[in-house]
């Protein structure tokens, strides 16, 4: 069985292996992730659940002040980045992309670690509908957040995603954009 670093993806043989890289290499406690998934272990606190979906605007200037808005009062983010498909279409992706979608996910959930929210997160599938169908079944969320690019320039908004969303999961959606270019 191969062991995955949820960190940086690096593959182990074993499960000790990967336990010596967690605490040399990231001087993390390896009880605290999921073999799976870039995520702690704590107990979620009180407040309102969101799901936020995203992928290449998780890096974003404009995203991290709007997430820190709606966290005032007490909120816990479940993050769920959708990789970009390969060219050939489908819901396939190749390593650049999950590359990038697992950078794209420590980084939003470091910082909202550092504002002193709770947030944990996964790489879901490149097909966006079935990576929030997946996290919905082990994250309920109160409210989905798909943070995109402006309308044009983004497909999810082309296909419409936040009604499709909004229609089978029924809680209410917000869609997060950020300036048009």
């Amino acid at each position: 069985m191969i062991h995955t670093c949820p960190r940086c993806e690096l593959r182990f043989a074993s499960d000790t292996e990967l336990t010596d890289h967690l605490k040399i290499d990231h001087h993390a406690d390896p009880e605290e992730f999921d073999r799976l998934h870039y995520k702690p272990k704590p107990v979620r606190p009180h407040g309102k659940r969101y799901l936020l979906l995203a992928n290449r605007t998780l890096e974003e200037p404009w995203l991290l002040p709007r997430l820190l808005g709606l966290a005032e009062g007490g909120a816990h983010f479940h993050v769920v980045v959708s990789p970009t498909p390969t060219e050939s279409g489908g819901d396939r992706t190749d390593d650049k992309g999950l590359g990038l979608a697992s950078y794209r996910l420590r980084y939003i959930v470091d910082k909202l670690h550092e504002a002193g929210i709770e947030a944990e997160g996964e790489v879901g599938n490149a097909d966006p509908l079935r990576a929030v169908t997946r996290a919905i079944e082990h994250q309920p969320a109160d409210e989905i957040l798909v943070a995109t690019l402006a309308r044009g320039a983004s497909r999810w908004l082309d296909v419409d995603l936040p009604a499709t969303l909004h229609r089978r999961f029924s809680v209410p959606v917000t869609t997060l954009t950020g300036p048009s270019s």
